[in-house]
């Protein structure tokens, strides 16, 4: 045998690839029926959500395209009506029942809906992980 070696260098690091990083988890929603969102005046159920985003439920993929901006979006949360909301698509999946999973982040919300938002979603999380048969359903 000789005294060949196989040297390893860095891999140059590509600044021009964003960093994807969830900064939180999305909380499933049973309960379509009292948390929805309201696109264009049609009704979306919604699937999950967290402080800034949500998942909805798509019949047809054609309705949106990957970084569309959505004005004037309303929320509904069971009794709150979070109105005038503006979001971004960034993402499409298709889930196993044949449907399009479609996540929207929300742009530029104020502090005090914000708020609200993050009150009801932590409620929501703590009924989730008492009720661990949302999780495994």
């Amino acid at each position: 045998m000789n005294d060949q070696s196989i040297e390893f260098g860095k891999i140059k690091d590509d600044s021009t690839l964003p960093e994807i990083v969830r900064k939180s988890f999305r909380v499933p929603v049973k309960d379509s029926q009292n948390v929805w969102v309201k696109i264009h005046n049609k009704k979306y159920p919604v699937l999950d959500i967290c402080l800034d985003s949500i998942g909805i439920v798509l019949e047809d993929k054609s309705a949106f395209t990957i970084d569309q901006i959505l004005k004037s979006c309303e929320l509904n949360i069971f009794d709150l009506k979070i109105k005038d909301l503006n979001g971004r698509i960034v993402h499409f999946s298709l889930s196993p029942s044949k449907h399009w999973h479609c996540g929207i982040k929300w742009m530029d919300i104020k502090q005090k809906i914000a708020d609200q938002i993050s009150k009801i979603v932590a409620k929501m999380k703590e009924q989730v992980l008492k009720d661990d048969t949302i999780l495994f359903d």
